[in-house]
């Protein structure tokens, strides 16, 4: 799963934080990193290419509006998806991003699936997880504990995989939080790709959103997705090729 790179500027370490914990807690393909001043930031745009910022409007040592001039002057980043981040919704205000082209911004306080709903927007996902996740019917998932062998083993529905990583399916249960440490899984794949299985890949966990609730008021159906931290060998030999074969179904 490609990851988007996305860089938060803000003088606040607070607010640096709180937009930090809002994009992590909604956004499993998001790589997030911070800066604390506009010097700061154009280093990182320096050594690095990223897909989305936000910023301030107002940074320690420059306004938000020229460090975006200069920031689109950096080799690489004249494509940066940007999102202003403001106090203050009055018309001079927006006129005033908007005369320095800016399209997109936000005005405090928001909600994280606001700021969930604004990155998608501004840096379609589509982008990269078309060319990357597939969906393949009836696959499924052995979820194994890497800490406790006394819990039994979970078997998910796959939603969509790619080399990098996966979302599952599963009813959830009390003793399932053990998936939340070490794990690694196994895939099934039904009879129309030969039934074939790669076993104990290790991942790593990212993120678990509850899809129902029981009537006791804990997680029914969940879905959980994780990085696979590697294949090798054969058996990535052989998933590429169900990858190239499923995605030419789809042209």
């Amino acid at each position: 799963m490609s990851k988007r790179n996305l860089l938060v500027v803000h003088g606040s370490g607070v607010i640096r934080n709180r937009l930090k914990s809002f994009i992590l807690s909604e956004l499993d393909d998001i790589s997030v990193f911070e800066a604390g001043s506009s010097k700061d930031a154009i280093l990182q745009c320096q050594e690095q290419r990223f897909d989305i910022l936000i910023c301030s409007k107002e940074l320690p040592d420059a306004s938000g509006l020229s460090f975006y001039e200069k920031v689109q002057a950096v080799p690489g980043q004249k494509e940066l998806s940007v999102v202003f981040i403001t106090t203050t919704g009055t018309r001079e205000n927006i006129k005033e991003m908007e005369n320095h082209g800016v399209a997109n911004y936000m005005v405090f306080p928001f909600t994280s699936k606001e700021l969930r709903d604004k990155i998608n927007l501004v840096c379609d996902p589509r982008k990269w997880r078309t060319s990357e996740r597939v969906h393949i019917p009836d696959v499924k998932a052995i979820i194994h504990s890497n800490y406790d062998t006394n819990y039994d083993d979970i078997e998910a529905s796959v939603i969509n995989m790619s080399m990098s990583g996966l979302a599952c399916d599963f009813s959830c249960s009390d003793e399932h939080a053990n998936i939340l440490g070490g794990t690694t899984i196994s895939i099934k794949f039904p009879s129309e790709h030969n039934n074939f299985q790669v076993k104990n890949l290790p991942c790593k966990f990212l993120r678990l959103n509850v899809l129902t609730w029981k009537p006791d008021g804990f997680p029914g159906q969940v879905r959980a997705a994780w990085a696979i931290l590697g294949i090798e060998g054969q058996e990535r030999k052989q998933l590429e090729k169900i990858f190239d074969k499923i995605k030419k179904g789809l042209d």
